[in-house]
């Protein structure tokens, strides 16, 4: 009990306010409140605007932006009721309300990239955006944007100009705008004038450009392709490649011009030489230039800087004349040392340059002068030339001329190589007084010194061999001259140039020429294969050494062997002389037993050529020497002989001469003769009938079979056509005429005229009292072609039956007379009813007439009357 009442009483006490704990919960509302505040505050105005699409707009994301800086962000994105357009719900900062008026337009501003320039690359990294454009106007919530950017953007802050042209061509919005080739501004609108009648086009000139515009300022253009097509060809140009897609203008400003005022309008030139500005040039052409005429370009290191406005032919100058216009720009190229180049195509095997003027025509380069050279007028006049011709026209160019007895294919323009590099060109081929051929060949400056008073030129072209005694050297030139022949030379001899030097068909024959001037004679020899010598082997003469073999050289199917002989000995070499291979050892084999002769040591292990004097035998082929495989068969070949007919028909390469029907020869080549309308035939008479038959008044013929019902003759030609050949009396000879029939006895040739040829042919026989004493032997027109001539030889036994009264008659070999008692049929020999003939008679008068001379004419009657043929006069013979 006591221990209860020790405990204390407790104390009671009434508390009034919050607690603690509540001041974060009252902290954290007062915050959101705050936060709600400043959020619908910064949310500004809400705006709705309608796009067509909504490509690349993100809720939440997309901002909008005035000149860069960040004025709204889009909120909300719905598809409009009609399904014709996205409505966007977007936010506009307080700061920037203002701007929102009925004049306000908006855009999507996206990546964009063209041949022009690329714009909006910030967007690759923010994405896309919605620009905003203020305007004037009543205060609006409610836009439609627009699909391009407005036409005049405050960001386009520059010199705006007016173009006024007939057609808007290829120029567009972003064409570029030109001064001296950099882009100074750019189209940025255009429209259709109000009469329909042209185009207005508004192009931006960047502020910094801007004092080039002025009243005289020009303005051309240069948009696209253009194509002109006329008898000349067809003409291509492209300015750039952005004006090829975009167009392009360019323009000019005089200097001493005043500026312009900015609302002056300009007109647009189609070309630079339509707007007549730049400077003009005044240029002689030579009268192959080759140029199309109007609009022909002049570049200047490929870049286009003019154009030629015409081309006339004028009193004042005797080649055509152009006038051109150079970009004002590039006037510092013209001066007294300027030049100008026909720029032509060149096709070879080093290369393909300006290829495209087989289609579009030549054009003109220019390249500049010193620029110490002194400046040049307005009426001067330059000179254009092409690469040859500047070539020529260099100071300290070297011409020289060369002599030949051909062109050797040889043409204008040819190179001339010295160890290859081109080192000059031929300028002219033609002719001296000598008949000879004449090359004009310029050397360029620089290598003038090359040619010297001992340089030897000579045509470098096709595949060359030689064979020399260290074996067997080929030379195998560049493709390119192979394809087409150049010209090179050596540097040999005093320094200074000749006036002409001889030209040289290869490089083996101007050393052999080089080596004649030093005191031997050079002598070129064919066979038909190698012999075995090698260079160096000796050329003797009687086993005493005159020369040497100087090498080889292959020549289709045969083998040229040039050799120098000591020109104190060059006299023993004429026209009987006779060239032949000495191996060195002679061996001769018979019943009495072996002759072995030996020449030289020399000779014996290099082997080696010999001549001497052997008349009558053939010792040239086609104007060379000819070398024979040894002595012996050089004496036992006969002689060559050369024979000429109209038709060679059946004859052919082997084809036998026969005398008799002993063959004394063979054809050993046939080759036509154009400009006379002949066959030549070559052919060897063998070296024991060879006396008789190369001599004057040797008569050759075709034989060939005869098949008739009255004769059959020459039948070993059936299987093939040979010559028959009868021994002349004269001199020697090479050249004899192939005739086409057998020599007929020659006693007297009389000419029958007649009006048509009846059926008299050659051959057909000339008949007295049905005796063959003459024949047919040729068959001419008249010079009037008004008769026809026939010419009959009369054999010799009876030319004293011909006198001058004779009558000559047509005589078919049938004779027909039909009467009052019937009808009576005559025929004369089954020759003449088939072959027909040519009878005549004399008349029975008292003195017998004298006998008719040679080449007399007679009149052939048609046919014979019953009185002539009952003629018996009385003929003595002589």
């Amino acid at each position: 009990m006591s221990d209860k009442q020790d405990l204390p009483s407790p104390i009671i006490k009434t508390t009034y306010g919050l607690s603690p704990l509540w001041i974060l919960p009252i902290l954290a509302l007062g915050l959101a409140a705050w936060l709600v505040f400043q959020s619908i505050n910064e949310a500004g105005q809400r705006i709705q605007i309608l796009f067509s699409d909504a490509q690349g707009l993100e809720a939440g994301r997309t901002i909008i932006r005035y000149q860069g800086l960040e004025v709204g962000k889009v909120r909300n994105i719905t598809l409009a009721d009609d399904l014709d357009g996205i409505y966007v719900d977007a936010n506009i900062y307080p700061e920037a309300t203002q701007l929102l008026t009925s004049g306000t337009e908006f855009w999507l501003v996206k990546p964009r990239a063209s041949i022009t320039g690329i714009s909006g690359l910030e967007t690759l990294v923010s994405g896309n955006y919605i620009a905003l454009q203020p305007g004037k106007g009543e205060p609006r919530l409610t836009f439609t944007a627009r699909d391009e950017p407005p036409t005049d953007m405050a960001e386009k802050a520059g010199t705006t100009v007016k173009l006024r042209a007939p057609t808007l061509g290829s120029l567009n919005v972003g064409s570029p705008l030109y001064y001296r080739k950099i882009q100074v501004g750019e189209v940025y609108s255009y429209r259709l004038d109000s009469d329909a009648q042209g185009v207005t086009l508004s192009a931006l000139i960047e502020p910094q450009f801007a004092h080039l515009l002025k009243e005289q300022t020009r303005f051309w253009s240069v948009s696209g392709l253009k194509t002109r097509i006329d008898a000349s060809g067809v003409e291509l140009e492209l300015d750039s490649v952005a004006s090829l897609i975009a167009g392009g203008i360019a323009f000019d400003s005089p200097d001493n011009s005043p500026r312009s005022d900015a609302n002056q309008p300009f007109q647009l030139y189609s070309s630079l030489a339509h707007a007549a500005r730049g400077q003009t040039l005044n240029i002689s052409l030579p009268a192959d230039h080759g140029l199309p005429g109007r609009g022909t370009r002049i570049t200047y290191q490929g870049l286009e800087v003019g154009e030629i406005t015409r081309i006339e032919i004028t009193d004042n100058y005797p080649g055509p004349i152009a006038t051109a216009k150079l970009d004002p720009s590039m006037t510092w190229l013209l001066n007294k040392d300027t030049r100008i180049k026909i720029e032509q195509p060149q096709i070879g095997f080093d290369g393909l340059k300006n290829i495209g003027n087989l289609v579009l025509g030549n054009y003109l380069s220019i390249e500049p002068g010193s620029a110490d050279a002194d400046s040049v007028t307005s009426d001067h006049l330059f000179t254009a030339a092409n690469r040859h011709q500047q070539r020529k026209q260099q100071d300290n160019a070297l011409t020289v001329t060369l002599t030949a007895d051909d062109a050797y294919g040889l043409s204008q323009h040819t190179k001339v190589l010295h160890r290859g590099i081109e080192v000059g060109f031929i300028d002219h081929i033609g002719f001296n007084e000598s008949d000879n051929v004449t090359i004009d060949v310029v050397i360029d400056p620089q290598y003038r010194h090359l040619v010297k008073q001992a340089s030897q030129f000579f045509i470098l072209g096709g595949i060359t061999g030689e064979l020399t005694g260290k074996g067997l050297d080929v030379v195998v030139p560049a493709m390119e001259q192979i394809a087409d022949p150049a010209l090179s030379f050596t540097s040999e001899g005093a320094k200074g140039a000749n006036d002409t030097y001889p030209l040289y068909t290869s490089s083996i024959q101007a050393k052999h020429a080089n080596q004649s001037a030093q005191g031997q004679t050079r002598f070129t020899l064919v066979a038909d294969r190698l012999p075995s010598i090698s260079e160096g082997s000796p050329v003797m003469y009687r086993n005493f050494i005159v020369g040497q073999v100087e090498g080889y050289q292959l020549n289709g199917q045969s083998v040229t062997i040039a050799i120098a002989v000591n020109n104190r000995y060059k006299h023993l070499i004429h026209r009987n002389t006779v060239f032949w291979n000495q191996s060195g050892l002679d061996i001769k084999a018979n019943l009495r037993g072996v002759e072995i002769n030996t020449g030289s040591v020399r000779s014996l292990l290099n082997g080696g050529i010999a001549f001497g004097d052997m008349p009558g035998i053939s010792n040239q082929r086609n104007g060379e020497w000819k070398l024979y495989p040894s002595k012996q068969d050089a004496a036992q070949y006969g002689v060559d002989i050369m024979l000429t007919v109209d038709q060679a028909n059946g004859v052919k390469v082997g084809s036998a001469i026969r005398y008799q029907g002993v063959d004394v020869g063979e054809v050993i080549d046939m080759s036509p003769d154009f400009s006379q309308e002949k066959v030549r035939i070559q052919a060897r008479v063998y070296p024991k009938y060879k006396r008789a038959l190369a001599r004057q008044g040797s008569y050759f013929w075709l034989t060939q079979p005869v098949l008739s019902l009255t004769k059959t003759e020459n039948l070993d030609s059936l299987f093939g056509t040979y010559i028959s050949v009868e021994p002349g009396q004269g001199e020697f000879s090479q050249q004899f005429v192939l005739h086409e029939t057998p020599k007929y006895p020659q006693g007297l040739t009389l000419i029958l005229e007649s009006d048509a040829r009846h059926s008299v042919t050659r051959g057909t026989p000339v008949l007295y009292r049905e005796i063959e004493v003459g024949t047919v032997a040729k068959i001419t027109l008249g010079e009037l072609a008004d008769r026809v001539l026939f010419e009959l030889h009369i054999a010799p036994d009876y030319a004293y039956l011909v006198r001058e009264n004779s009558v000559f008659w047509n005589q078919s070999g049938v004779d027909v007379s039909i009467g009052l008692t019937g009808a009576d049929l005559k025929s004369g020999t089954i020759d003449s009813l088939l072959k027909g003939g040519i009878a005549f008679s004399t008349p029975e008068e008292k003195p017998l007439q004298p006998i008719a001379q040679d080449q007399q004419h007679f009149l052939l009657h048609d046919e014979g009357k019953t009185a002539w043929k009952a003629w018996r006069t009385t003929i003595p013979k002589p």
